[in-house]
């Protein structure tokens, strides 16, 4: 004969232990849904909306219907008056990435430097590298702005030169990528210190006993075996580097020729009050991260280790 097994009905205690949990729990669902879910739902709703909160006395939604335009907002992106400028910020935005792998490749170097045994003053190295990391983004633009200063600033002063690092609109970018390239290292430091200390040093054993030198010892094990940690690193990089703001306001003042995506997001949406304008470019923009971020991940198995 089968025993059917009956469900304990939970004792008072229990259930009210169980609703203190959700409780706690929900928080972070309800964070989620405000903060979250709630604002990228009505940013893609205002990208079909020809909606201008300056000029609009009623909610949102209750003039949705008329202020509906479909992709009309999406084709003002790139063909209307405001489309050579937009498509400048693309240019711009893609230009500034050349900082990823520059401060990846400087951050491994300093790494593997920092990683060999009895390197004198190597945690006050480290920490005077990895200090911009934890920095104000605003007050490191600042610091920055006034190195790069036209005049009187000191990469100019030490250089012997009198560049005009924040008029001209490709030497402001070529000084955003210098200045985002060093601010990098610090973070790929670190973390680059964390995944070598990690290999196994039977590894190193084994190359040592079949004669190979250091060179070859970083190329062939260090350097494979942290691939994870660098496709982390380059794919938050990338992301970071597609949202920058901070550069084109406080270090370029605006500067044409370092106006990003976001920078124009915020020229329109919050300035000139063209919500649905703003919001196609945060549609679009979204969407490219997403789809490079996937791209990434797609090629990723070609030359990252998976252990």
């Amino acid at each position: 004969m089968e025993k059917s097994i009956k469900k304990q009905k939970l004792s008072p205690l229990k259930r009210r232990e169980h609703l203190i949990a959700m409780g706690f729990i929900s928080f972070k669902y309800v964070g989620f849904i405000l903060f979250v879910f709630l604002p990228v739902l009505f940013s893609i709703l205002y990208s079909f909306a020809n909606y201008n909160a300056a000029y609009e006395t009623e909610p949102f939604l209750s003039i949705f219907a008329d202020r509906f335009s479909g992709f009309e907002t999406y084709k003002m992106l790139f063909n209307s008056r405001y489309a050579d400028e937009f498509k400048q910020a693309i240019l711009n935005n893609l230009f500034l990435l050349l900082s990823v792998p520059m401060g990846i490749l400087l951050g491994i170097l300093i790494a593997a430097i920092l990683s060999r045994p009895n390197i004198k003053g190597s945690n006050t190295f480290r920490l005077l590298i990895y200090m911009p990391v934890v920095a104000s983004a605003v007050a490191m633009n600042v610091i920055w702005r006034y190195m790069f200063d036209n005049q009187y600033g000191l990469i100019n002063k030490v250089l012997g030169v009198e560049l005009l690092w924040l008029s001209d609109d490709t030497l402001v970018k070529i000084a955003i990528v210098i200045k985002n390239s060093w601010g990098a290292i610090g973070r790929t430091m670190i973390l680059c210190l964390a995944a070598m200390y990690a290999v196994d040093d039977s590894y190193y054993e084994a190359a040592r006993l079949d004669g190979a030198g250091e060179m070859i010892k970083f190329f062939k094990i260090t350097l494979p075996l942290i691939t994870p940690t660098l496709f982390y690193l380059f794919i938050t990089g990338v992301i970071n580097n597609l949202q920058i703001y901070t550069d084109s306001l406080i270090f370029a003042s605006g500067d044409k020729g370092a106006r990003t995506v976001v920078y124009f997001i915020w020229q329109y949406g919050i300035r000139n009050s063209l919500y649905g304008f703003a919001a196609a470019a945060s549609t679009l923009l979204t969407i490219t991260i997403m789809a490079i971020t996937i791209v990434q991940f797609r090629f990723s198995n070609r030359w990252v280790f998976e252990g």
